[in-house]
């Protein structure tokens, strides 16, 4: 029997100044007696005739943090206590003992707590609780936050091997990851290898969305904000359907998928998938009332029934050829897209290739497409909005033991509906320009001569805009110690981001004693907000104590400064404890 047990707790920050502590703790292999009798004790539960077959892994882990967050205006400040615990538990080989090619069964399960206690903190002319209970200001209720919201990261039983290596099956909460994303739900998956180097899978269930029970909105679509409406009513001090509108309830959202995939030849990897999901219940369509009609009290439309929330398709591979004929040198390809069905378009597509020369160079190019997609219910959808693409080329290269570097460029291009060189003019033109200052004023848009403006064709050709993106690293080691620099820079029309740092470690007293310190200066600049353009300088100490192989002590001081700040200061507390027996 394994059990392994681990603990992890993060404390940090308070208004600019914070203390971060970590222990960690281990059993691996023959364990202490408490992690011993846990595990036994859980063994006991779960399968009382086979305990000893089996295998346990048991996690917990706990993040503390505390902080203050501020507007850049400085009129709301949120006091934020955060504290993250996570606790995991695995269970193998439940059909006892192991062996290699043999039908297996194993269960896992793993919760997060995600609390603050730091919401709904008193404020002056504020009644309490008004982070989340709703008062006739509503200045700070926001509909679906919680002090301690629990869900199921993931939970299942799965097989594997069965009939002959051929079939395989999970049951419960469970991840999927694939060229469309990282994506969750509640229900089955069945999957078929064949010797015939491919293995196909089918799954079907229930998408995780907010506001169900035991559940996060992480995994669904963008575009919607959506949750539980328990609370809301019309009673007084409750929050009505009309306050929020836009808040969207939550209901079950059904979703099915399929993938083909590559399995054996270590040379080729690709899969193709599909999947659909499905938006049900009540969703309403608009922000505002309609005009009530003669005899009826106008109201909110809406839409009701199953409908399709995403319906997208995806293609990803990777190919490794080893050097010969008609290669000189190694050399790996990947590619792979998504197609948003529903939106009819290309919502992501990727390229690269890269070369190894020798055991200590590598070079490769890469390029990306990116254009954002929505829940088929958003409103979203009926805006205009453009592609991201990128298109790099990058090297690393190790000179002896001693010194690497790496160094990619390259260039990013964003397209618009429109000149953002020229539109903003345009529609300051189109209302008279006296006093307008384009970026900066606020314009009505519905007045006649802007709306004639903003849809006319002509004015709105496709227009491209381009930015040079770059960046470096490097290090130096010298005996235990070691010295990196890393850069980055990316700059257009629009404005730049450029700046790095550079930073050195020191061990000493047989790797026991290590020094550190680290000095960094960025600089940036919009032209469309010269206020915030700034410069910014920081500087981290370390001093870190390793008495010995379970333990390790770490300390930092960080001070950084510029104009739109002033100066901010933290310390942090590293303290890494391992118990192996």
């Amino acid at each position: 029997m394994r059990a392994n047990y681990r603990r992890d707790v993060h404390t940090a920050s308070l208004r600019g100044t914070s203390v971060r502590l970590k222990n960690r703790f281990r059993c691996a292999g023959p364990c202490s007696r408490g992690a011993a009798i846990a595990a036994f004790a859980i063994a006991a539960v779960l399968l009382p005739n086979r305990a000893r077959a089996a295998d346990f892994e048991v996690q917990a882990e706990t993040a503390a943090q505390a902080y203050q967050v501020t507007s850049p205006w400085g009129d709301i400040t949120l006091d934020r206590r955060r504290i993250l615990q996570t606790l995991g538990l695995s269970v193998y080989n439940l059909q006892g003992k192991y062996e290699p090619g043999k039908p297996t069964f194993n269960v896992t399960v793993k919760l997060r707590l995600d609390a603050d206690f730091g919401i709904n903190q008193a404020r002056t002319g504020e009644p309490p609780g008004s982070e989340t209970s709703f008062d006739t200001t509503g200045r700070r209720y926001s509909p679906g936050l919680q002090e301690a919201p629990l869900d199921i990261m993931y939970a299942y039983v799965e097989g594997r091997n069965l009939a002959r290596g051929w079939f395989g099956f999970r049951l419960g909460r469970q991840y999927v990851s694939d060229v469309l994303g990282w994506w969750s739900f509640d229900g089955a998956t069945a999957r078929i290898t064949t010797p015939f180097f491919v293995q196909a899978e089918v799954y079907g269930g229930l998408e995780q969305r907010n506001g169900l029970v035991l559940s996060t909105g992480r995994w669904e679509r963008n575009g919607i904000w959506r949750g539980s409406h328990a609370g809301f009513g019309n009673e007084a001090g409750q929050a009505t359907l009309t306050d929020y509108p836009s808040y969207q309830y939550a209901q079950p959202a059904p979703a099915f998928g399929a993938a083909l995939e590559s399995a054996g030849p270590s040379w080729i990897h690709g899969r193709v998938s599909y999947r659909r999901v499905y938006n049900t219940g009540t969703s309403i369509t608009q922000q505002f009332p309609s005009p009530a009609p003669p005899g009826t009290d106008g109201g909110y439309p809406a839409v009701k029934g199953m409908r399709v929330s995403s319906d997208r398709l995806g293609y990803a591979a990777d190919l490794n050829f080893a050097a010969g004929a008609p290669f000189r040198a190694p050399l790996g390809l990947k590619g792979g897209f998504a197609y948003d069905l529903y939106a009819n378009t290309v919502s992501n597509a990727f390229g690269g290739a890269e070369v190894y020369i020798g055991q200590n160079a590598v070079i490769g190019v890469d390029a990306d497409y990116y254009l954002p997609t929505f829940d088929a219910d958003s409103i979203w959808n009926w805006f205009t909005h453009g592609a991201t693409s990128t298109f790099t080329a990058r090297t690393a290269v190790r000179v002896g033991r001693r010194f690497d570097f790496s160094l990619q460029g390259g260039a990013r291009l964003w397209t618009t509906e429109g000149d953002p060189n020229t539109f903003g003019q345009g529609e300051c033109d189109a209302v008279g320009g006296g006093g307008c200052t384009p970026g900066e004023s606020y314009l009505d848009p519905t007045q006649p001569g802007l709306v004639a403006y903003t849809r006319a064709p002509e004015n709105r050709p496709q227009a491209t805009v381009i930015d040079g993106i770059g960046n470096v690293a490097a290090r130096y080691r010298i005996g235990s110690g070691v010295i990196g620099l890393r850069g980055m820079a990316q700059v257009g029309d629009r404005g730049h981001r450029a700046g790095g740092d550079l930073s050195a470690d020191q061990k000493f007293v047989g790797d026991k004693l290590a020094l550190g310190a680290r000095a960094s200066l960025f600089d940036w600049a919009d032209p469309t907000r010269p206020d915030r353009n700034a410069t910014s300088f920081g500087y981290v100490l370390g001093v870190g104590y390793q008495p010995a192989k379970i333990a390790n002590f770490r300390v930092e001081w960080e001070h950084d400064m510029n104009r739109l700040v002033g100066h901010r200061f933290r310390v942090v507390g590293l303290l890494n404890l391992w118990v192996m027996k």
